[in-house]
């Protein structure tokens, strides 16, 4: 097994990292965001958990790759993989779930019924289907590949259900969820199936690689968060100020060489770069002295351009008008 492309922390839970520091209390998006939030890091932890099976997937004659985390361009819009597998004989497509509570599948209705119970208050959710998701991310890429003039080949795709605490039901189709929905732990019994279903070899050694390259190279994460759109959130509701690396507290000021809490009295150097990179991801990604200075509340613009200097930054333009690269 080979992992070509590893998974990495979305550009979302990072803003919606960012938000839930830089919004005041008091902001009525905040509970949703911070809920989104849970539900992303929710799903990352699902994904991630991953890897540990997949390790211990059976070896197969020649090697295998493992993509994780394909966005794809498809008909002006994009397309997600959790995880794609390419073996010799066929591809294996795996949508990661890491839900609690009791789990009931209701393919005839196209949803998933989630039941848990929180501060002692039952809850339930529905959601869309995720036996119909990752089957219609299975024909978007058989599609994506027919544009490229490549055959697709066979192809198999799962729903993995990461919590192993999570309670599985079936209330429709119990054969589609049965050979659908598996656990972390059932992938390697699943994968088994697979490669004595598929036994013709489909792409040899060089094949796969260069597959493997292309759909690389065609990946494109997101870059771009509408803040305004998605949550009513524009540049005027995020908190100014260096946030302190103790308590949280944002509003240090600079003194003597590093910022200085005012509600815990503990000093760190760098905290700065901190609030550099939460305007990276909120405001912009780029800044001058002067909007360094409103947003930390430096009154020396000499002290501000040390500070943004020092922190490593590329820049262009002369003294006066310098914009930096965060």
């Amino acid at each position: 097994m080979i992992i070509l492309k590893e998974r990495e922390m979305s550009l979302k839970i990072k803003v919606l990292e960012a938000l839930s520091r830089r919004l005041p209390h008091s902001h009525p998006m905040l509970p949703k965001i911070k809920s989104d939030l849970g539900k992303n890091i929710a799903g990352f932890k699902g994904e991630e958990s991953l890897n540990y099976y997949l390790e211990l997937l059976p070896d197969v004659e020649g090697e295998f790759y493992v993509l994780q985390d394909i966005r794809l361009p498809f008909k002006g819009h994009h397309f997600q993989i959790d995880t794609l597998l390419i073996f010799p004989t066929f591809f294996l497509i795996l949508d990661a779930k890491y839900m609690r509570g009791t789990l009931e599948f209701d393919p005839a209705f196209q949803q998933l019924i989630q039941k848990f119970t929180e501060n002692e208050v039952d809850k339930t959710i529905t959601y869309s289907d995720p036996i119909i998701q990752v089957q219609n991310q299975l024909t978007k890429f058989k599609t994506w590949l027919k544009d490229y003039k490549i055959q697709p080949g066979p192809f198999e795709s799962l729903v993995v259900i990461a919590n192993s605490r999570a309670e599985i039901k079936c209330i429709s189709h119990p054969n589609l969820v049965k050979n659908m929905v598996v656990r972390n732990s059932g992938v390697e019994f699943k994968v088994t199936e697979f490669t004595k279903k598929h036994t013709k070899v489909m792409w040899d050694a060089k094949g796969l690689r260069k597959l493997s390259s292309l759909i690389i190279k065609k990946n494109e994460p997101v870059t771009f968060i509408d803040l305004e759109k998605d949550y009513g959130v524009t540049s005027d509701c995020i908190l100014k100020g260096v946030q302190c690396q103790k308590c949280n507290y944002i509003g240090c000021e600079k003194i003597f060489g590093a910022w200085g809490c005012l509600k815990c009295n503990s000093t760190c150097k760098h905290a700065h770069i901190n609030l550099l990179q939460d305007y990276k991801l909120l405001i912009s990604p780029t800044i001058t002295v002067s909007e360094f200075q409103i947003i930390t509340g430096i009154t020396k613009e000499r002290t501000a351009r040390r500070l943004l200097l020092s922190s490593g930054l590329s820049y262009s333009g002369n003294t006066s008008k310098r914009v930096y690269y965060l």
